[in-house]
């Protein structure tokens, strides 16, 4: 037992000699009974309380059956008892039938669980305390709706496809200032980059674009989009069909699935502004960027993005030595290596940065969705709770009333069941230990007897024989 606690129980000791019980009793409601329970209420509880009767006749008796309360067993050189209280240090043991009043009342302001915590050991104490409170907090229904998004799953780099043209993402940049928007198209593979300026972004617009490109670089495997309006008709369904393309669409709200495209759209973005401020022509100016990018050898591949598609290199305005043709079974593999290392790199970067997990959500688990904030006082998420219909990678489908979504894991945050609310009785946090019939035999792990330091002959001493 610490000296501190030693201190206290000294200090209950005196002053039961020097006052009557009644008024140490008062001395110990004031300051330590939660506001709205009487001392009389504890009182009449803790008489009936079969385990608080069993410990107050341990303490008074100084012995302990084997087996028995071992939690209150572990302190019992901090624990003493006044009339029908058992005390520990000034803090009084609830009975088992107020434990789950006192959480409520102490999570009146909505504190988080250290706050929580805190309050509680300053005037009461119970087997599991700190356990109960943390799952009170964490089952809070209005914390949850307002607290913190979930931290992201780790990244999962996307494989490199097998050759040029077969994986292209797509996305529109715009409007610009002048009226004309962007259509960006990146090759996953060698990193070209197509871009189109279109004054209209219909479905029908964005299939005559695709066409021309079709006829430059052939039809590509696969095409990824974002969940925009050109991309989800039925015109567009159509035609990939009639092209035998695979549609993928990315996650709704979550752009950084389709990452070559969006990336190309930060850049190809950076350009215009500078074009503005030196007030260039930004459609020249994105010729010349968009010249220089695809003749420049690529961070992650080491080799030019034309280079790659094309299987030569350009010509350009810095002069060449020579225009050898390389071989393609050659090339290939150091830039899958090369490719891999980079990722590699970029991934474990964004897992640190965002705190990456795991996340362990599963079919039939209940989840609350994030929300548009509009103001100040806006919740991240939405009061009603989801239930998890499918989960493939970092993407869940939730569902709810019949209609479903698509999500990003970031987006959904898993949701506890509320012990109690306010038109409710509260939930016993307990009812299952009691079951098992082992309430009080998991001690609370804010408790800690002191340490033992471990005693052991000196070295020198290791030549002699010791008797």
């Amino acid at each position: 037992m610490g000296t501190g606690s030693r201190e206290i129980v000294q200090e209950i000791e005196r002053k039961v000699k020097q006052t009557d019980t009644d008024d140490f009793v008062k001395l110990i409601t004031l300051h330590s009974v939660p506001n709205a329970m009487s001392i009389k209420q504890i009182e009449a509880e803790s008489a009936s309380d079969q385990v608080l009767k069993s410990v107050r006749n341990s303490i008074r008796t100084g012995t302990w059956p084997k087996g028995e309360n071992k939690a209150y067993m572990i302190v019992k050189n901090e624990l003493s008892v006044i009339g029908k209280l058992v005390l520990r240090g000034t803090r009084i043991g609830m009975p088992q039938t107020l434990q789950n009043t006192t959480l409520k009342i102490a999570h009146e302001g909505h504190p988080g669980i250290v706050v929580m915590k805190r309050h509680l050991r300053t005037k009461v104490w119970w087997p599991g305390m700190d356990r109960d409170a943390q799952d009170v907090c964490k089952r809070c229904h209005a914390c949850q709706v307002v607290s913190q998004t979930s931290n992201p799953e780790p990244v999962k780099s996307t494989e490199l496809p097998k050759g040029p043209w077969q994986l292209i993402g797509a996305d529109l940049m715009g409007p610009l200032p002048s009226g004309d928007n962007l259509f960006v198209v990146v090759d996953y593979y060698s990193r070209y980059v197509e871009v189109e300026i279109m004054r209209k972004t219909t479905t029908d617009r964005i299939i005559r674009s695709l066409r021309r490109m079709f006829q430059t670089h052939g039809l590509t495997l696969q095409i990824v989009t974002d969940n925009g309006p050109q991309f989800t008709r039925g015109e567009f369904k159509d035609f990939m069909e009639q092209q035998n393309i695979e549609h993928r669409r990315v996650t709704p709200l979550w752009p950084q699935a389709n990452g070559e495209v969006e990336r190309q759209n930060r850049s190809i973005l950076k350009r215009l502004k500078i074009a503005q401020v030196e007030k260039r022509n930004w459609r020249d100016e994105l010729s010349d960027y968009l010249t220089m990018y695809r003749t420049t050898p690529h961070s992650s591949t080491g080799v030019s993005p034309s280079e790659l598609l094309f299987k030569r290199k350009i010509r350009t305005r810095l002069p060449i030595l020579d225009t050898t043709f390389y071989d393609p079974d050659d090339m290939d593999q150091e830039i899958r290596d090369r490719d891999a290392e980079k990722k590699g790199i970029a991934k474990s970067h964004a897992d640190e940065k965002y705190h990456a997990k795991e996340s362990d959500l599963g079919k039939g688990d209940k989840v609350l969705l994030k929300q548009p904030i509009e103001n100040k006082l806006s919740s991240n998420f939405e009061s009603e709770p989801y239930e998890v219909v499918s989960k493939n990678g970092n993407s869940v489908v939730v569902q709810k009333n019949g209609a479903s979504y698509k999500r990003n894991i970031t987006h959904v945050k898993k949701y506890n069941e509320p012990i109690y609310d306010d038109s409710e009785e509260p939930i016993d946090v307990n009812v299952e230990s009691r079951e098992t019939g082992n309430s009080e035999s998991v001690p609370d792990m804010s408790v800690n007897s002191r340490p033992v330091r471990i005693r052991k002959i000196p070295g020198k001493f290791d030549d002699f024989v010791m008797t």
